[in-house]
């Protein structure tokens, strides 16, 4: 284990022995006494550094809040939850170390999924093969529920998946109206299937747009891409009318740092439709370029509603800075899972799931979602936008004359859902890795 890992456990050990002793008579955030029969942990292998070190910073501090809130309300089933927290530095191999140590020696009740899809994709079946409820609320792609050597009946999907984003996605595009579009991705799972999507929803809303660089030329380095400079000058000779990326934390804010660097007006000349979270927007400021086309997973000045000016209001307070999106949803899952397991009465993944799937949940975004049965992936929402001035309300852009995008018009149709994980629709026959929704049957007919 490496030394960040044994310091963390450290911790991590040191908070059990704190949380045994205020179970035997602890004070409630009410002023009375709760008594627990014990504490079950919760795991999550997540980025406290590396590239995704900004995602893994607000989740983590979200996971916090939400367990100290449902112990203030009980506990789940009679037990006090302990967030169990592990950095995995945006790691595939430390992600897997790190899920095996939660499982094995922590005995985690359930867990969060990690940051990028590629983690998840590793540490999904290790999930499934000891049977844990692994809840998604920040790596997305599709294939994850879909693809036939990944499916995991204890995976749920509380995040709009990369074919519910690239639909949002195209769709954003084309109203821009242009014409010549450019394609930056990171080169992995979700980037590839995020694309993917993008380019297909594309041709079907705006089949007269063109993307004008080659697709070998679609993707950059993961994790992280330190310099731009290859990327911002092959855009500057392409002079398209819209840049497509999904680049995100560390990545995003290197590329818009330097190329702004180049040319303070290199947003002006050439806007982005990009993915981007309330994490990047603080993290620029007043330097976040305005009149980007944004898509958002859960943006908290964008969904406006008591639960959510409430969850802001106390995040704020307690850590200084504001939500991200990837804080709202990973508040949702605990939310969630809490719920099933109290409904359950058990902390059996078996039981739990059976009061997750088909059931319907109140979350932060001001919707209840559903959890449908097929590939366990909430009917979330999605927000697009422009960024503009907030007017002084915060510190950083945000995104003004947005809509928020309803996640049964976004979801995946259940034909080309049954065709996935039936195995038809692989580029390669035989080969699951190679799994893509736009050679399925269904797709090419809708």
């Amino acid at each position: 284990m490496s030394s960040t890992g044994r310091s963390l456990r450290w911790a991590a050990a040191c908070g059990a022995v704190l949380m045994a002793a205020l179970a035997c008579g602890g004070s409630s955030n009410t002023g009375g006494t709760v008594t627990f029969k014990g504490t079950k942990n919760i795991g999550l292998s997540i980025a406290l550094t590396g590239q995704s070190a900004l995602y893994g910073h607000a989740i983590s501090q979200s996971m916090k809040l939400a367990a100290d809130e449902i112990n203030a309300k009980g506990g789940i089933n009679g037990y006090k939850v302990n967030a169990d927290i592990l950095d995995d530095a945006t790691q595939v191999a430390n992600a897997v170390n790190n899920i095996k140590s939660l499982i094995l020696q922590d005995n985690v009740v359930a867990m969060l999924g990690n940051v990028t899809s590629a983690q998840c994709q590793a540490t999904s079946p290790i999930a499934k093969q000891n049977k844990v409820i692994f809840i998604a609320a920040t790596c997305n792609s599709y294939q994850l529920t879909t693809e036939p050597d990944l499916v995991n009946p204890y995976y749920v999907s509380v995040v709009p998946n990369t074919f519910m984003e690239g639909t949002a996605a195209g769709e954003l595009a084309a109203k821009t109206g242009a014409k010549k579009i450019f394609i930056v991705s990171p080169k992995y799972l979700f980037g590839i299937s995020e694309t993917n999507a993008f380019v297909a929803e594309l041709k079907k809303v705006a089949p007269s747009a063109t993307i004008i660089n080659d697709p070998s030329t679609w993707y950059v380095p993961f994790p992280t891409n330190p310099r731009w400079d290859s990327t911002i000058n092959a855009i500057q000779a392409a002079k398209p009318d819209l840049v497509y990326s999904n680049i995100f934390a560390a990545d995003q804010i290197n590329f818009i740092t330097q190329a702004l660097q180049v040319d303070p007006n290199f947003f002006q000349k050439y806007p982005m439709t990009t993915l981007a979270s309330v994490d990047e927007l603080q993290s620029l400021g007043s330097k976040y370029p305005l009149g980007m086309h944004l898509y958002q997973r859960a943006p908290f000045f964008a969904l406006n509603n008591p639960a959510m000016n409430g969850f802001v209001t106390k995040y704020h307070d307690r850590y200084g800075e504001y939500p991200s999106d990837w804080a709202v949803m990973d508040y949702d899952a605990m939310t969630m899972y809490a719920k099933a397991a109290n409904a359950a009465g058990s902390f059996d993944a078996d039981k739990v799931r059976s009061q997750i799937v088909g059931h319907s949940f109140d979350s932060l975004r001001g919707y209840k979602f559903t959890i449908r049965d097929g590939d366990q992936q909430a009917n979330v929402g999605e927000t697009v936008g422009t960024t503009g001035d907030s007017g002084g309300k915060y510190p950083f852009p945000i995104l003004v004359n947005s809509t928020n995008l309803k996640g049964d018009d976004l979801l995946m149709p259940t034909a080309i859902l049954q065709q996935l994980q039936a195995g038809q629709c692989e580029k390669t026959p035989g080969t699951p890795n190679t799994t893509d929704f736009s050679v399925c049957p269904a797709w090419k007919t809708s």
